[in-house]
């Protein structure tokens, strides 16, 4: 699970928007019901890995953009010598 609990959610919700659809036509074009997207994107519920195939293909999209961001980790500081 990404760090964030919320990150599915509310990347869902980010893609939808950015894909001009509402959440009933997402839910027709993914084959999922209303209250799935909408429980996904509330964070109640987490899709299972077919139905995550569905809302990508749904968004037109690949599964690769539910990815979370990736974090470079900042090199370690030396610490100062007395």
């Amino acid at each position: 699970m990404p760090q964030d609990e919320r990150y599915f959610g509310e990347r869902l919700r980010e893609l939808r928007r950015a894909a001009g659809l509402s959440q009933p036509r997402l839910a027709k074009a993914a084959g999922v019901s209303v209250s799935a997207v909408r429980d996904f994107e509330q964070g109640r519920r987490e899709p299972t890995f077919g139905t995550l195939v569905k809302l990508a293909a749904g968004l037109g999209l690949s599964l690769s953009a539910f990815d979370p961001p990736t974090v470079t980790p900042r090199p370690a500081r030396k610490l100062k010598e007395k």
